[in-house]
């Protein structure tokens, strides 16, 4: 994104002068003024006073703020349609024997190539259904969660995978669960 972070040293704040000078107005000005009694009549208020304070004409710049950002308006980046998936969490899984792997209480299927591998999984905890898998620098795209009515019925003996179709045979045709069947090997 083109961001870089950079932090002052204690004690030495001519790094960030201008948000220290800013605190030091709202401090002044804002809040020695203002007595909200709700969290909503503080943004209210506070609203309001920025408002005011971005139409006031500064003594060391000439302008007001609004003008003075709307003159440099072209050094604004717009955001990437993308902005969400860049604030993603990570987590370090292993990937199971029977390539699943879990992340906060559900079960997701990995590629086989991975099973053994430990992976990163980026992921936003208000949206479950939506978890990709890193490995090695490389994406494998996103993770299906698994069906465990499905899991339930494959035997793993060998390496070799298979349904157990049980009372209910030709309910299940085939699924992504699986690297071979015995069906395969024939």
């Amino acid at each position: 994104m083109g961001i870089v972070l950079l932090h002052a040293r204690p004690y030495q704040p001519e790094g960030k002068g201008k948000i220290e000078r800013w605190f030091g107005t709202v401090r002044g000005s804002f809040l020695a003024a203002y007595k909200p009694t709700t969290f909503e009549d503080l943004n209210e208020q506070f609203r309001a006073w920025v408002t005011g304070y971005n139409e006031t004409r500064h003594s060391s710049t000439g302008n007001t703020p609004i003008k003075r950002f709307a003159d440099n308006i072209e050094c604004v980046r717009p955001a990437p349609n993308d902005l969400e998936d860049h604030f993603r969490k990570t987590a370090k899984r292993t990937v199971a024997k029977d390539r699943t792997v879990a992340l906060a209480g559900r079960l997701y299927e990995a590629p086989v190539e991975l099973i053994g591998k430990q992976i990163s999984l980026l992921y936003h905890e208000h949206d479950p259904a939506r978890v990709e898998l890193l490995f090695a620098g490389k994406t494998y795209g996103f993770l299906t969660s698994v069906d465990v009515n499905v899991n339930y019925r494959i035997k793993r003996n060998n390496g070799i995978t298979e349904i157990d179709a049980g009372s209910n045979p030709g309910k299940y045709t085939g699924g992504s669960l699986f690297k071979k069947t015995r069906e395969d090997d024939k």
